[in-house]
């Protein structure tokens, strides 16, 4: 068996056995994430809005995203590359709850580092009031900026079959740097970033006698809640970061290489 024969049963077989777990994994925690998150005494905290909308978020990347891959990639069950309307509609809900995902655990981020902020003004940015509004506001805008893909995606024939992508020329070079900006590179950055100025903020906190008024009014230090949340927006930020870059490196090498003769191997 050749290279890529070889390659090709792999990820074959990894495509039909590896997506059933992960999605009954995925599914019942972002469920549990949503029961979590919305009772009583987590509800009102601000960070809890963004998790919620990240878990929302997370069901379209399970149902258009890892099932039709899976059906797809495992077992040649594509009907996004059969039929347009749902070629365009699986991509723009798709992309969008990728993108979605990323910015609201990000918003989390921004929640975390405001509340660990020794500055009175920067506290009070962590507002309940404030995290519905922008949560609202960044579901728009997530929608909004994908809206061209129900017009400019199509369904080209290749040698292997059909196969639903951006339409091939200008548009399918920006609509990868779109993507890549929007979800594999400029998240992962931002999220580095928010992550050393969050730790720095703690550090100031544990280095000072000052208090800190949380977002419930009360003062002291971060409370047991607040440095759970902020453990949990940490690890979100770690496993984002390593599982999407990787995705950035592909991308630049699949735009920059796309008319570049390659063999069956690559």
């Amino acid at each position: 068996m050749s290279t890529a024969s070889l390659i090709n049963t792999i990820s074959a077989q990894f495509s039909r056995y590896a997506p059933p777990p992960i999605f009954i994994l995925g599914f019942i925690g972002n469920i549990f994430n949503i029961l979590i998150f919305t009772r009583p005494n987590l509800i009102k905290n601000p960070c809890s809005t963004y998790f919620i909308c990240a878990s929302f978020a997370n069901f379209g990347d399970l149902f258009f995203g890892l099932v039709l891959r899976s059906l797809s990639d495992g077992f040649g069950i594509d009907p996004a590359s059969n039929y347009l309307i749902l070629c365009r509609f699986r991509y723009f809900i798709l992309h969008s709850s990728m993108v979605l995902s990323s910015w609201f655990t990000i918003l989390a981020g921004i929640d975390r580092f405001c509340i660990s902020s020794r500055n009175a003004h920067r506290r009070q940015l962590s507002n309940l009031k404030y995290s519905r509004y922008i949560s609202a506001i960044t579901t728009f805008i997530g929608f909004a900026i994908y809206s061209h893909v129900l017009a400019l995606f199509t369904i080209e024939q290749l040698k292997t079959g059909p196969y639903c992508y951006a339409l091939v020329g200008p548009y399918r070079v920006f609509y990868d740097f779109f993507y890549f900006a929007t979800f594999s590179f400029t998240p992962p950055i931002i999220m580095i970033i928010l992550g050393l100025l969050t730790y720095h903020n703690v550090r100031q906190t544990r280095s000072h006698v000052a208090p800190i008024v949380t977002n419930n009014g009360n003062s002291g230090q971060l409370k047991k809640r607040d440095r759970q949340l902020l453990k949990m927006t940490c690890i979100q930020f770690i496993c984002i970061i390593t599982l999407t870059l990787p995705i950035a490196i592909q991308k630049l090498y699949a735009t920059f290489t796309q008319n570049v003769v390659k063999g069956a191997t690559q």
